[in-house]
């Protein structure tokens, strides 16, 4: 990414979109955005590029969860709705690290924090989270530890 922020970016390509008439993909970004400014209005605050992007992931959340349901109901239509808008909005977000860079800095935080047991999983879930929250999927963090503390 450049210098821009992601909040730009979106606005960015919301005009862009909007020029070249895709309307689609404005529906999508205005979808995103209106939780970022949701946010910020109930806090009274402008977000940062972190906050932004957790924003962010809570809506691709949201999408996966809804894209599941549809599979499962056998709507195929509907999933691949969800997918193209999780798509669209994945591209805001930094690019996050690969599973065996996540399974690397599972094993140095658990060296780092001196974790031993399952109960030791929240200390390294924090410390994790507090250098890579934005770049790394937690989920596969949260995997790993478990399965790391536990054997």
């Amino acid at each position: 990414m450049s210098d821009q922020s992601t909040k730009e970016k979106i606005q960015n390509d919301l005009i862009k979109f909007m020029k070249s008439g895709e309307k689609d993909k404005v529906e999508i970004i205005r979808f995103a955005q209106s939780f970022i400014k949701q946010l910020e209005k109930d806090k009274n605050i402008e977000l940062s590029e972190t906050e932004t992007i957790q924003v962010l992931k809570k809506v691709i959340k949201r999408n996966q969860e809804s894209y599941d349901q549809f599979i499962k109901a056998g709507r195929d239509e509907l999933a691949a709705q969800e997918k193209k808008e999780m798509d669209i909005i994945k591209s805001y977000l930094p690019e996050e690290m690969s599973e065996a860079d996540v399974i690397n800095l599972v094993k140095s935080s658990i060296a780092n924090s001196k974790a031993e047991t399952i109960k030791d999983m929240g200390k390294v879930m924090a410390d994790i989270k507090k250098t890579n929250g934005e770049s790394i999927d937690m989920s596969l963090v949260s995997k790993y530890v478990k399965q790391l503390l536990s054997s």
